[in-house]
């Protein structure tokens, strides 16, 4: 479920950039498309700036 402020994903190619670049281990993956566990995010951004798509937004 996403929740405003925080970073969802959307248009992921499964490239794996982002893989073990989250810190908390909220980033996973389901049939190789990138998911968020919103309870383990701490919205430190790390994710986003690696992202070559553009696939990881943060919602204000």
């Amino acid at each position: 479920m996403e929740k405003d402020g925080y970073v969802v994903v959307h248009s992921c190619r499964k490239c794996g950039k982002c893989d073990n670049i989250c810190p908390t281990g909220a980033l996973y993956r389901v049939d190789g498309e990138a998911r968020i566990d919103y309870d383990k995010c701490t919205l430190c951004g790390k994710c986003i700036e690696i992202c070559p798509n553009k696939a990881l937004v943060y919602l204000e």
